[in-house]
């Protein structure tokens, strides 16, 4: 893959978002046949065979040779996270599973990786709103995910295989003991099932196979074999362990468990580059913008546009990390904070994306009066579900011209990310709330900035 085939939805503005759908859906086609060449379901991709699809004129032998022998052939990468987890840490797993299948996939190109559909998480918690078993097209690019590493969507999988089951579930856990005396070593062994973290969900039926969560759909799906794998490294050390083994389909449950490879490197920055937000959600966040936010001047040079960004994460978070560092203890403390960031910045208008109760919204609007925030309608919630929301709201702060975020949430590395994806200034990134009783925001003690993980210019 190209450096920088990416970034013209990273780098795009507001403005230039219709170009960048028009290249996109100019491209369907052609990324179609990339996907299918990577994923070996087309044995010869010469320049006539992809100009023929590009152009919507499929030949009569490229059709035949998408058959049922190939599909025979994959093998499926699936994996699942602890249910506890939440939406941006597994956006962050993805990233360390999509490194290891790129691994295994460079080996042995039959193998292409399961998406696992989400279920009911924790902080989706908007009433009546339905929110089980969710593909990640409503989320994400899948044409981009793609660029990096072949997926499809569980049930793609399903009706590929043409049935119900798993050929093998390894469930992830530690070592008995922890670190041998506190030396960290890579290591990977089959071992006996660990208690330490509750045991797992899994448990053999009479008919011999494995019954088990798979995403939420339990008796719907079953496994052929199953077994517990201690792990100590990262995402790669499992890639031998999977290429000796002769089972078609495996999925990897507590994938957490495992390390990214290379942690804020090159191939770090890659997958979290394939990870383009769906069309229809920076569609959404851009027309808010639009419609509520300052517009740049023509004179105006500056990146991000003109408005200040705040994530401010209330609710169990807050009650949790109650008086430490970075955490405001009230939204009034908050609200004096980012007052003061107004100033600094020269900042009229504030967004603030946040978990706070209605309550608490009503008070941050009478305290910061050109306070903006976006509330979707009760019909676009259901279309858009939690996490569509939160990616919209993450857009918005992404393209803010300076941005200050609750420090160690997810949501806000995501954001840092976005940010650094999109080439803002490293200063208007990694900003960080202070808790109460700071004497500027460089009070080390009262203030938590986030490190500065930051993109190699290169791959911008």
């Amino acid at each position: 893959m190209q450096q920088d085939s990416l970034a013209p939805f990273w780098n795009s503005t507001p403005a230039q978002t219709s170009l960048v759908e028009m290249a996109q859906k100019l491209k369907l086609f052609t990324l179609l046949v990339v996907t299918l060449c990577w994923a070996s379901l087309l044995p010869a991709c010469g320049g006539d065979e992809i100009d023929n699809l590009a152009f919507g004129m499929p030949s009569q032998q490229d059709q035949l040779r998408v058959g049922a022998a190939q599909v025979q052939d994959r093998r499926y990468f699936l994996y699942e996270v602890n249910m506890g987890e939440g939406f941006n840490l597994r956006r962050d797993v993805y990233m360390r599973a999509a490194q290891l299948v790129k691994e295994l996939h460079a080996v042995d190109s039959r193998w292409i990786m399961v998406l696992p559909p989400f279920r009911h998480l924790y902080h989706w918690q908007s009433p009546g709103v339905y929110q089980d078993h969710v593909e990640w097209s409503k989320f994400f690019d899948i044409a981009q995910l793609g660029q990096y590493v072949p997926v499809m969507e569980f049930d793609q999988y399903l009706a590929e295989t043409g049935g119900n089951s798993i050929d093998a579930v390894w469930f992830l856990q530690g070592y008995e003991g922890g670190w041998t005396d506190g030396k960290w070593e890579e290591k990977i062994d089959v071992a006996k099932c660990l208690d330490d973290r509750g045991k797992h969900p899994y448990h053999k039926s009479k008919d011999g196979t494995w019954s088990g969560p798979f995403f939420g759909y339990y008796d719907a799906i079953h496994a052929k074999t199953f077994q517990c794998v201690s792990a100590q490294g990262t995402a790669l050390i499992l890639k031998d362990m999977l290429l000796k083994s002769e089972h078609k389909s495996i999925l990897m449950d507590r994938f957490e468990t495992v390390l990214h490879p290379m942690f804020g490197e090159e191939q770090y920055w890659l997958s979290r580059k394939s990870m383009g937000y769906a069309v229809h959600l920076t569609a959404e966040a851009e027309e808010f913008m639009e419609k509520n936010l300052p517009k740049r001047e023509p004179t105006d040079e500056q990146k991000g546009l003109p408005y200040l960004a705040v994530h401010l994460r209330r609710g169990d978070f807050a009650r949790s990390y109650k008086g430490q560092k970075g955490v405001p203890g009230s939204i009034k403390s908050a609200a004096k904070q980012i007052s003061d960031a107004m100033e600094r910045t020269k900042l009229k208008v504030v967004y603030i994306a946040t978990d706070a109760s209605e309550k608490e919204l009503k008070q941050l609007k009478k305290l910061l009066p050109t306070m903006e925030h976006y509330k979707p309608s009760k019909r676009r919630l259901n279309e858009l579900l939690d996490g569509g929301v939160a990616i919209v709201e993450q857009w918005i702060c992404a393209n803010a011209r300076h941005f200050i975020g609750t420090n160690p949430s997810t949501f806000t590395f995501r954001i840092n990310e976005d940010r650094e994806l999109k080439n803002m200034p490293t200063g208007s990134t990694f900003n960080g709330l202070c808790a109460d009783g700071y004497k500027d925001h460089n009070d080390e003690e009262k203030c938590d900035h986030p490190t500065q993980w930051t993109i190699p210019r290169r791959l911008v």
